[in-house]
């Protein structure tokens, strides 16, 4: 059993994921509620719960103003939002869960099992936090949370030279030739990157960030990037890829 706290501003929202919690059998013990940031700062500190459900907009601010409060974030977050493309995007790039309302109860089910199979590594949840509340305020140097099967990595999205797809896995190529094998598909990141101008899916199997290519090979169809990396491009992509150069 692992103890929580609910954080939401509306009454009917708390009573909807109690009741799905206890639908799913979850073994989820809610330990109290909060109806504001003010209330959840105060409640989380009472009760010192493993996990909080936590809304992202309320009448007194936000989710993130809550966790700006707490010096160490010790317990896993699980947000729960209205459909918000900005905050979406933050989530993913943190690796931090989230649930959109109205709650689908299999969703509800993977994330608290996420949660619980990651109590025992705060350290990684904190710099989590850490990275969302960085990437929130719109700082300059936006942060990266890579999963991989065994560690996390927190990278500047500078680093990233290209993406490649290996099945259900990604290999995330850095500066300087390291890499990374991501636990996730390439199409999360394509999701991730798509709307942003630094980064352009050149192929099937690949993702390019843009300020890294070197060359357009056109007789070979090959882009050139740092460190002698050579991709293929995609000739459907082609027109589109070298309007974007």
């Amino acid at each position: 059993m692992v103890t929580a706290v609910i954080v939401d501003d509306e009454k009917k929202s708390r009573e909807v994921l109690k009741r799905l919690i206890k639908e799913s059998e979850l073994e989820v013990a809610i330990l109290a509620e909060g109806g504001s940031v003010e209330e959840g700062v105060q409640v989380i500190n009472e009760y010192e719960p493993q996990i909080v459900f936590l809304d992202v907009e309320m009448l007194d601010g936000t989710g993130f103003n809550l966790l700006e409060q707490f010096n160490k974030v010790e317990f896993k977050v699980i947000f729960i939002t209205a459909y918000d493309k900005y905050a979406i995007k933050a989530f993913k790039y943190s690796a931090i869960d989230y649930l959109l309302k109205p709650i689908d109860i299999e969703e509800l089910e993977n994330s608290v099992v996420k949660a619980k199979n990651s109590l025992d590594i705060e350290m990684f949840n904190d710099s989590q936090i850490k990275v969302l509340l960085s990437n929130i305020k719109g700082e300059e140097n936006k942060r990266i949370t890579i999963s991989s099967a065994s560690r996390m990595d927190f990278l500047n999205v500078d680093e990233i030279v290209c993406l490649k797809a290996q099945g259900a896995y990604t290999e995330v190529v850095l500066s300087g030739k390291r890499k990374i094998v991501a636990s996730r598909p390439l199409k999360y990141f394509d999701s991730m990157f798509h709307d942003s101008t630094g980064f352009y899916r050149v192929s099937k199997s690949h993702i390019i960030a843009l300020k890294y290519v070197v060359s357009y090979k056109k007789n070979a169809e090959l882009i050139e990037l740092v460190d002698g990396i050579e991709i293929e491009l995609s000739r459907r992509r082609k027109k589109e890829f070298l309007s974007l150069l």
